[in-house]
């Protein structure tokens, strides 16, 4: 199985059909399948309520890792989001619920644009 790494430089290949992919700055450091907490069920019906949008909780591939970089910023971050449903955690907010639901927003809307006033009302960040 590739590399989550390797499938999005893959994915990163097709002419434009998911669009953008500046995602691929982000490097996941020691990333590693995530069997998300039960807590994240509970979550995922908030945003989803809250988003007035519906969507299986299993569609997403959970990851969590060490850390988060931008490798064009230097930044770290808390969670990533890439399409069509990969999630990654930094494994020191496994339980950030500001953090983890803003990414859930981001696989129900399938867009990085942090323009929509839900990012504020449903995710809290």
């Amino acid at each position: 199985m590739p590399s989550p790494r390797q499938l999005l430089r893959s994915l990163c290949l097709l002419p434009m059909l998911l669009g953008s992919c500046s995602e691929v700055a982000f490097e996941p450091v020691n990333a590693r399948p995530l069997d998300p907490p039960g807590i994240y069920r509970s979550w995922w019906a908030e945003v989803e309520a809250c988003a007035d949008i519906r969507a299986a909780f299993e569609r997403v591939s959970w990851y969590e890792a060490d850390r988060l970089i931008n490798r064009e910023t230097g930044t770290e971050h808390v969670g990533a989001w890439w399409p069509p449903h990969t999630i990654y955690v930094d494994s020191g907010y496994l339980l950030f619920e500001g953090g983890v639901k803003h990414e859930m927003l981001h696989d129900l809307l399938q867009t990085h644009d942090h323009s929509s006033p839900l990012f504020s009302r449903c995710a809290g960040v």
